[in-house]
């Protein structure tokens, strides 16, 4: 930087680093001119400028030729003393000079940097400074000479999953296929008492969705105006109750626009999930009826009903009806499906597959009963309701559609979106009419 010249304007006494709570990291003093007690008051008098808020880069005392000179970097103070008279631009310069080489060596210029470094710095001051008077301080012609591995303090940087406003999805992502997945899933609870009134009618659902996309894509989806709520705060008159999205849904578009905007996750998660309860329609009715002909014979009758749409299917269809323990000699009459007796269940299971909907069957089936047990354990068989489970492909119970699912990608690239709906039952049941 500069070559070394006799006049004292432009040496400097000495160096401090300090800490962000003025205490003294490193110094060195090539020239010996301050006592103690001044090096002593300028210290002090410049930690109360600091605390003060006093933003005066030259510290003086009364009375003292010498003065403190200091530049603040990140967390750290570098300063130096030096006389009144002194080239005050040469001493900025060099202080602004030596927080580059530093910053050069240890990658992060910081207090930590500095703990770890101490001999490295000791050597890097003697190189740069010759008796107080600045030299070179430009780093590849130091790193030539001084070749000391130096400590590199490294800032951990939280993943940028963290700081990105999209937390839930990382970057890089690529497929090769580019696919999304929405599933629409609704489990139906009912409750029927024994005079066919309904006590009890609910659905809960999910709308599911698993992503295979690249990139940051942006999905737009649509839902039929009847089954989503116009405001999320307002779900009176929608049907939908408990309404709620993942994370990854832009909320404020949604009540502006009614479209669902989200960036989904990588993988399956649930986009939405949603509570319909009150009066939804029975898909699979039941009306059993239990006779009991003598103390040794009951017969059953059971009416089941399909009551959705012709053209919709339900896949499967199992039917429990409880019997009394230890029935013998079953006679089973009954066309579609299959019925076998599960003893250690004590139900009769009746099992259809592929059932169209609006269609009717019945089921009859005489037991044999113990004749000692049959008087006590009638009643307590009639309280047990049938159990109803099924599952139901390409149909909500709860009248939510999917209008589009479209996906946006910076990339360019075009995605195929896959949309299929299932109802299911949680606890279908129906009380049996004596």
């Amino acid at each position: 930087m500069n070559v070394k010249n006799s006049s004292d304007t432009r040496a400097i006494s000495s160096i401090y680093i300090l800490n962000s709570s003025c205490q003294i990291l490193l110094s060195r003093d090539w020239r010996g001119e301050t006592s103690s007690s001044c090096l002593r008051e300028l210290l002090n008098t410049f930690k109360r400028h600091i605390e003060s808020g006093i933003n005066s880069p030259v510290v003086s005392i009364d009375d003292s030729q010498f003065a403190l000179y200091f530049v603040c970097h990140r967390d750290i103070y570098i300063a130096c003393v030096a006389k009144r008279a002194t080239d005050i631009a040469v001493i900025f310069v060099f202080l602004h000079k030596l927080i580059a080489l530093f910053t050069t060596y240890f990658s992060t210029f910081v207090e930590e940097s500095i703990r770890d470094n101490f001999v490295l710095i000791y050597e890097l001051l003697d190189e740069v400074v010759d008796n107080g008077y600045p030299q070179i301080t430009e780093p590849g012609i130091l790193k030539e000479f001084i070749k000391i591995n130096a400590h590199c303090f490294q800032i951990l940087q939280p993943p940028l999953a963290v700081t990105n406003s999209v937390s839930w999805r990382a970057e890089g992502i690529l497929y090769k296929k580019n696919e999304i997945f929405l599933d629409v899933i609704e489990c139906c609870s009912l409750a029927v008492d024994a005079t066919g009134n309904e006590t009890h009618s609910s659905i809960i659902g999910t709308v599911r969705v698993r992503s295979q996309l690249s990139g940051m894509p942006l999905c737009e989806l649509s839902l039929n105006e009847r089954a989503i709520p116009t405001r999320i705060e307002n779900l009176s008159g929608s049907g939908l109750e408990d309404v709620k999205f993942h994370a990854c849904v832009d909320l404020n578009t949604y009540e502006s626009r009614k479209v669902v905007y989200f960036t989904p996750p990588d993988g399956g998660f649930d986009l939405m999930t949603y509570r319909v309860s009150g009066c939804t329609k029975a898909l699979v009715h039941i009306d059993a009826t239990t006779f009991l002909v003598n103390q040794s014979t009951v017969n059953y009758t059971v009416h089941l009903s399909t009551c959705f749409k012709d053209h919709t299917t339900a896949t499967s269809i199992q039917v429990e009806i409880p019997v009394q323990s230890d029935v013998t000699s079953p006679e089973i009459q009954c066309n579609v499906g299959t019925v076998v007796y599960v003893p250690e269940k004590d139900v009769l299971l009746w099992s259809l597959r592929n059932v169209k909907g609006n269609r009717r069957f019945k089921l009859k089936c005489k037991l044999a009963l113990p004749s000692t047990r049959a008087s006590t354990t009638s009643s307590k068989v009639s309280n047990i309701p049938v159990r109803v489970n099924f599952e139901i492909p390409y149909h909500a119970a709860s009248g939510l559609q999917v209008k589009y699912l479209k996906v946006m990608a910076k990339e360019g690239y075009r995605a195929l979106p896959w949309v299929r709906y299932i109802t299911r039952t949680n606890d279908y049941e129906f009380r049996m009419t004596r």
